[in-house]
C-alpha cells in the first residue's frame, strides 16, 4: 500500500508534467525565478487544473514533511518586505545587471548589514532578489516586477506597510469588542463598495451615517481610526490603496461576466435593476450590453455620483443607465425587480449587512430578487486547497480589516433570515472560474 506522502508525490510529478508538455508544445517559456522570467504562463483553463493540482499536492507534502513540531513554529515575518517597500529596494537594483550590498545600502541610505539580513531573508523566503554571487545583488522575476508594475509595488505596500501590523491587533480587538450590533460597532462608510473596477483615490470619500466605535484590529494599529477613515484622510494612502484595490481586482475570476451568465436576466423581461454601491455602472453595462430590454439605475453616494463621466458609457446602453445619489444605509425609495450588491457585503459586520437589506423593504413587490456577487465560501475541505487558503486568508483579513467577514451557504441563508423572514433564500454558489459567488433572495412578503 502506498502511503500518502508517495500519493502526493506522484501528483505533483505528473501534473507537473502536464504543464511542462503543455508550455513545450506551445513554445512558452518555462517557469524561472529570472530577472526576465514569465509572470503569467499563459496555461488553457484545463491545464490551469493541473497547475494547481500539482501546487495544492505540493504544499500538502511539504506540511507531512515538516510534521506539527515544525507547522507550529512558522516563520511570519513581514520586515523584510516592508523594507523593500519603505526603501524602494527594487528600483535602485539595475535591471539587467547586479550592485554590491555596500553600494546598494548608500543608495537605500541604510546600515549595511541590515540590507543585507533583508534583502537575503527576502530571497530565501520570497523568492524576491538573487545573489548571484557573495556580496552582489541582482533581479530575480518577483522583484522585476516590482519595478515595472506600479500596482504590485502599491500592493506590497498595502500589505506590509500597513495591513500586517494590524494583524497584530486583532485578537486583542476581538477580546475588547465583541458585539455585532450596527449601534456600537463599526463607524465610517467610505465609498469603497462601489469601487470594484475603477479605483480612483479621489473617490476615497467619507460618510458619517454610523456611530463611531473601533472594533478592529485596524483602528487598533491606526490610532483609533478605521480602515476607510484612515485612508480616505491621507491622500498618499489613498492614492496606493486605489492603485492596489485596482491591481488585487485585475484577475478574470474578478469579471462582471459571471454574473451576466448566471442570472436569469431574460425572465424580468424589460424590468429595473438597481445596483447599490454600483461605483461607475461597470456591472450594468454588462449586463445591459447582453440585455437590451432592461433599465438601471446605479445607487451612490454624492461624490461617487458627480465623478461619473457619462461619456464613458457605451452609446449603445447609455440611455437605459441612471446614476443616482443614495446611502445604502437609508430606506429604499426605487422600485425594482432586482436589487444588486456587488462586493459590498463583505466590508460589514452581520448587523449591518441585515441593516442594509432592512432598508430595501420599503420598495419591495413581491417577486422583487436581491442579488449579491460576494465571495461565497466552499465547505471545509471541498474545493481545491490553494483556493480554499485564499478564501480562509481572505475571510481573515476581513476580520483585521474591518470586523467583517466572508460567508458561505449557510450563512448567507442565516442573514436573509435574520433580516427578514419575507426574504425567501433561493442559492448560493461560486459560479465556475469565477473568484466571487452569488447568492440570491426573493421578497415574498405572503408565504406562510
Amino acid at each position: 500500500m502506498s502511503s500518502r506522502i508517495s500519493e502526493l508525490a506522484a501528483l505533483v510529478s505528473s501534473n507537473t508534467d502536464r504543464v511542462n508538455h503543455y508550455l513545450a508544445s506551445k513554445a512558452l517559456p518555462s517557469p524561472s525565478f529570472d530577472e526576465n522570467g514569465p509572470v503569467d504562463l499563459k496555461l488553457s483553463p484545463e491545464i490551469e487544473q493541473a497547475r494547481i493540482a500539482a501546487i495544492d499536492a505540493s504544499t500538502e507534502l511539504q506540511a507531512l514533511l515538516l510534521g506539527p513540531i515544525d507547522l507550529l513554529r512558522p516563520i511570519i515575518n513581514a520586515t523584510s518586505l516592508q523594507a523593500i517597500y519603505k526603501y524602494n529596494i527594487a528600483s535602485k537594483v539595475p535591471l539587467g545587471g547586479e550592485i554590491s550590498f555596500v553600494d546598494l545600502a548608500k543608495l537605500c541610505d541604510m546600515y549595511e548589514p541590515d540590507l543585507r539580513r533583508i534583502v537575503r531573508f527576502a530571497i530565501a523566503y520570497h523568492y524576491v532578489f538573487k545573489e548571484p554571487r557573495k556580496g552582489f545583488v541582482a533581479h530575480s522575476a518577483a522583484s522585476r516586477r516590482l519595478v515595472d508594475d506600479e500596482g504590485a509595488r502599491d500592493g506590497l505596500g498595502l500589505m506590509f506597510d500597513d495591513c500586517w501590523q494590524s494583524f497584530a491587533r486583532t485578537v486583542e480587538a476581538t477580546e475588547k469588542f465583541k458585539s455585532q450590533d450596527p449601534a456600537e460597532t463599526v463607524s465610517t462608510r467610505l465609498v469603497f463598495d462601489g469601487l470594484k473596477e475603477s479605483w480612483q483615490p479621489e473617490q476615497l470619500v467619507l460618510s458619517d451615517t454610523r456611530p463611531k466605535t473601533v472594533v478592529e484590529g485596524w483602528a487598533l494599529a491606526h490610532d483609533g481610526m478605521p480602515l476607510y477613515q484612515s485612508i480616505g484622510s491621507n491622500p498618499a494612502k489613498a492614492k496606493r490603496f486605489a492603485s492596489a484595490m485596482k491591481s488585487f481586482s485585475s484577475s478574470d475570476g474578478m469579471s462582471a461576466s459571471f454574473v451576466v451568465k448566471s442570472f436569469d436576466w431574460a425572465s424580468i423581461g424589460d424590468g429595473t435593476v438597481v445596483d447599490l454601491g454600483g461605483s461607475h455602472g461597470q456591472l450594468c453595462i454588462a449586463v445591459a450590453e447582453s440585455f437590451p430590454n432592461l433599465k438601471f439605475i446605479v445607487q451612490e453616494l454624492p461624490r461617487m455620483v458627480q465623478s461619473v463621466d457619462k461619456s464613458a458609457i457605451p452609446s449603445t446602453v447609455a440611455d437605459r443607465i441612471e446614476f443616482m445619489e443614495h446611502d445604502f444605509f437609508t430606506p429604499q425609495s426605487v422600485k425594482a425587480n432586482v436589487y444588486v450588491l456587488r462586493q459590498v457585503f463583505h466590508n460589514y459586520p452581520d448587523g449591518h449587512v441585515i441593516k442594509i437589506l432592512r432598508q430595501l423593504i420599503p420598495a419591495l413587490d413581491p417577486g422583487a430578487r436581491i442579488l449579491v456577487n460576494d465571495y461565497v465560501l466552499a465547505e471545509p475541505g471541498k474545493t481545491p486547497l490553494s483556493k480554499e487558503k485564499y478564501m480562509r486568508a481572505m475571510d481573515m483579513l476581513m476580520l483585521t480589516l474591518c470586523n467583517s467577514r466572508e460567508r458561505d451557504r449557510d450563512d448567507w441563508a442565516q442573514i436573509f433570515q435574520e433580516a427578514d423572514a419575507r426574504f425567501k433564500f433561493v442559492d448560493a454558489y461560486t459560479p465556475e472560474g469565477s473568484v466571487l459567488g452569488i447568492a440570491e433572495a426573493i421578497w415574498q412578503p405572503d408565504s406562510p
